[in-house]
């Protein structure tokens, strides 16, 4: 069991970005090699710790928590930016039915590593086992509503639309968490650092920006399909 735990995160990584490379390779070949190089990265990059370790902050971890916000949150601003203004990304991910969209969502089966820590004393309750639950209810899910959605994308908007807000909410919940206890706002023991270390360190660099792009697309999409339009910036005025 040890091993596993140790090793699963990055087996997860590498077997999702294998399932998308595969799929993408006679579609967008260039979608696939990046994801595999991404995923690689994410890996090697990933055995290295951010911070000092348990069972708390350490002054020094401030140039840690920094890479690791970069790391963490930039590649989803980055595929946000690209599906708007590439061309060729925008038409390859209008080709992914919805339904495969949501299906990439089942890596995070990986919460259970999330609830391992959390049985180890490595993290908090709050964000071992609710985040760890939350991910495993957002990965069972996402393979029902696949399934559901197989054939006819467009039969639940709205109810895709809720599931997306869940997936994304799970994340917000750990980084206000995180975010939270470093700056000392609230206190929770132990300190989420092992967030930031192997082996769960795969977990912020791979799968966090990964479902936070795939989450906020199929907002986007599915609020398209039910004819929502956003408010106006101002109020018009009158001659």
């Amino acid at each position: 069991m040890n091993a596993i735990y140790h090793i699963g995160p990055a087996a997860i990584a590498a077997a999702t970005a294998l399932i998308i490379a595969a799929y993408a390779w006679n579609r967008d070949r260039t979608v696939s090699i990046i994801t595999l190089a991404w995923a690689t990265s994410a890996i090697i990059i990933g055995q290295r710790p951010m911070y000092a370790g348990l069972p708390g902050w350490q002054r020094s971890d401030w140039l840690g928590f920094m890479i690791f916000g970069m790391l963490a949150f930039a590649p989803a601003i980055l595929l946000w930016l690209a599906s708007q203004r590439m061309a060729g990304f925008n038409a390859f991910l209008a080709r992914v039915p919805t339904s495969a969209l949501v299906i990439t969502q089942a890596y995070r089966f990986g919460g259970i590593f999330l609830i391992a820590a959390y049985s180890r004393d490595q993290l908090p309750i709050q964000l071992g086992l609710v985040t760890g639950i939350l991910d495993v209810t957002v990965a069972t899910t996402a393979i029902m509503l696949a399934g559901y959605l197989r054939g006819d994308d467009a039969r639940a908007p709205r109810l895709v639309i809720a599931w997306a807000a869940l997936a994304i909410l799970d994340f917000a919940w750990a980084a206000v968490l995180i975010t939270a206890s470093f700056a000392g706002i609230i206190t929770i023991n132990p300190a989420p650092v092992m967030m930031g270390n192997p082996p769960l360190l795969i977990i912020s660099l791979f799968a966090l920006p990964l479902g936070i792009f795939i989450s906020v697309y199929v907002i986007a999409r599915m609020w398209r399909l039910v004819g929502a339009t956003p408010l106006p910036l101002r109020a018009p005025t009158r001659e």
